[in-house]
């Protein structure tokens, strides 16, 4: 489809890790309307049926409708504005219509493309002293395609292991000596994708060497390699220990065959199993898998059948449970639309799946370590995440990589070529630049705490100099009439486990309304510098 030099400049402001997926559902939106070119207005028009009011919708109308009764059966309670919940319902299911995005945020300003790389070597060089210091490096390469995920880009061919971890190893010099990276610790590094794993065991081990021998790593320093049953044999799993990498988090979703494979999942419940026991028999680093409720074909019987497999049958240290999230565009959509699929469970669903995962959990002895993160031992930290929620500092490296520094979001290169050719010129390849909200530490401070389920607004407020209780009490005596939130005293406020399930809805509406009646605070500057 024809994109006028117009729309290609605006889509520029797309940050590179979610173009692939942001570009096909904008063609998508353009071909339903009957149109060829993509224009300025188009764009415009499909980004807010794509994005939604506070960010990428995370359920598909088309796919996860609501079952007629369960519809007929929730009041028509008409609420003030966006910001509050119904009443009068189970705030479980019905609190709101829908997730109204994947994680909270305050979005920023994104600058011209031709700042991006300015505004980085401006910044790069001003020391960071930053409590929570993260690296993120991205390897944007996969065996196969799922079809529940946004976040594939290349699949891998031969020689691209080698090819590309030259390239990392080049990035890491050029980035590691830099006053922003050398004066501090860093805490935590996560390597995710894409697939790490797919890389070859040689590969992993001089990349997680490099990144131990070149960056001023904490002792505790939790170092995560993110992969996939289908490519992680035993031999690296050795070269990642060997390398430095004590944390490990596998991408198993469900351990039901037909579940697996029917969302793109290679190995089988056998299979899962025997390498997750190969694993954990190394005992040389906590083992974590995620595990998704609400895919198709994934009844409440299958679901819990998944979780105690996770007790019974496995030694691992920690387990996500996250809640599927269906992309306008994506390949489950098209599967789903074309029958291939069952649709994925609706919303109500996904709230008693929710729940059924927290009663089950907390049965087993794991401990919360935030709304979808879950302890078994002590070597479960899940450091990185939780940081990046509280808004680390984060130095990104490679393809599509997205990092934090100094108040600015960087995403880089998302184009194989572009980065190989930026990189072996000496040049940092980030291509997007945002510049955050002026109180972009106010919110992420909040998000933050809102992942753990209580938040003292009154301490929250006092730090950044506003009366956040005055400030947000509207939306705080509904919610806690509506069965959202506890407010016990003392400045605190505590999520119920309704509350917990639309933990986003809550914090995205607390920023929103944040910016909405404080627009002179909302604008992008220096105080979060």
């Amino acid at each position: 489809m024809k994109w006028t030099e117009e729309a290609k400049k605006a889509f520029e402001a797309v940050p590179p890790f979610v173009r692939p997926m942001a570009k096909k559902g904008v063609e998508a939106y353009a071909r339903s309307m009957g149109r060829k070119i993509i224009t300025p207005e188009l764009l415009k028009d499909a980004k807010k049926n794509l994005m939604g009011r506070y960010g990428m919708e995370s359920t598909d109308s088309t796919v996860n409708k609501e079952e007629p009764d369960r519809k007929a059966s929730v009041p028509a309670t008409q609420y003030p504005n966006r910001f509050f919940a119904r009443e009068g319902v189970d705030p479980l299911k019905y609190a709101f219509d829908r997730k109204i995005a994947v994680h909270a945020g305050a979005g920023g300003q994104a600058l011209p493309a031709e700042e991006a790389l300015p505004t980085w070597q401006a910044l790069c060089i001003k020391p960071d002293s930053s409590p929570r210091r993260t690296v993120y490096i991205h390897v944007p390469f996969c065996q196969s395609r799922c079809l529940f995920c946004g976040f594939f880009t290349h699949t891998l061919r031969q020689g691209d292991s080698a090819r590309y971890t030259d390239a990392l190893l080049k990035e890491i010099e050029q980035t590691s000596g830099l006053p922003a990276v050398t004066g501090h610790p860093i805490h935590a590094v996560y390597l995710g994708g894409g697939t790490p794993t797919a890389l070859d065991a040689g590969d992993l081990k001089r990349l997680i060497e490099a990144v131990c021998r070149l960056f001023p790593l904490a002792n505790d320093c939790e170092i995560t390699v993110e992969g996939r049953v289908s490519d992680f044999e035993q031999d690296k799993m050795q070269a990642c220990v060997a390398g430095g990498a004590n944390r490990f988090s596998l991408g198993v979703q469900s351990f039901n065959t037909k579940v697996r494979q029917d969302v793109g999942r290679i190995s089988d419940r056998a299979e899962v199993l025997k390498m997750l026991t190969t694993l954990t028999d190394l005992d040389n680093g906590a083992a974590i898998i995620d595990l998704i409720y609400g895919l198709p074909g994934q009844t409440m019987a299958v679901w819990e059948d998944d979780l105690r497999t996770l007790f019974e049958e496995t030694k691992l240290d920690g387990a996500d449970l996250y809640q599927l999230n269906v992309f306008k565009g994506s390949l489950l959509t098209r599967a789903v639309n074309q029958g291939k699929l069952p649709p994925p469970a609706d919303i109500p669903t996904q709230a008693e799946m929710f729940l059924k995962g927290r009663e089950m959990m907390t049965a087993a002895c794991f401990r919360r370590l935030s709304m979808s993160h879950w302890g078994r031992t002590p070597r479960e930290r899940n450091r990185y995440n939780t940081f990046i929620r509280y808004g680390a500092t984060c130095i990104p490296l490679g393809c599509g990589a997205g990092g934090r520094l100094h108040g600015h979001y960087f995403f880089q290169e998302g184009n194989l070529k572009t980065y190989y050719r930026r990189v072996n010129a000496g040049e940092k390849p980030v291509a997007t630049a945002i510049l955050l909200p002026a109180h972009s530490p106010l919110f992420r401070n909040l998000v933050g705490q809102m992942e753990n389920g209580r938040v003292n607004l009154t301490t929250l407020g006092e730090k950044h100099g506003f009366d956040l209780e005055a400030v947000f009490s509207p939306l705080l005596k509904q919610w806690e009439q509506a069965g959202l939130i506890r407010r016990p005293g003392g400045g605190w406020i505590e999520l119920t486990v309704a509350g917990e399930f639309w933990n986003v809805n809550l914090a995205q509406a607390l920023i929103d309304h944040f910016q909405h009646y404080h627009q002179e605070d909302a604008q992008p500057g220096s105080m979060a510098l």
